[in-house]
């Protein structure tokens, strides 16, 4: 009677752990999923967006013509002191 116990005792773990092993591979799967729809749903709000001006040409990728502030920097001056 006692190793019909035991047997059960190893089945019992054997199903719990096969069932715990399910329950986290369909978590990370769903996981998996929802962080690949997520960075593809960012990803296309945010990426760069190419825009065609009234002349046809396409305006810059990196959308100095859409932000003006975003265009290229000034040199800086060297400070001039009285001499």
């Amino acid at each position: 009677m006692a190793e019909s116990i035991a047997m059960d005792n190893r089945t019992l773990i054997r199903r719990t752990l096969i069932t715990v092993g399910t329950m986290v591979g369909g978590c990370v799967f769903v996981v998996c999923i929802l962080t690949l729809v997520a960075t593809a749903i960012v990803g296309h709000a945010v990426g760069p967006k190419e825009e065609s001006d009234a002349g046809g040409s396409v305006s810059p990728a990196n959308g100095s013509a859409l932000h003006p502030a975003a265009g290229p920097k000034p040199a800086a001056t060297a400070p001039t002191h009285g001499r």
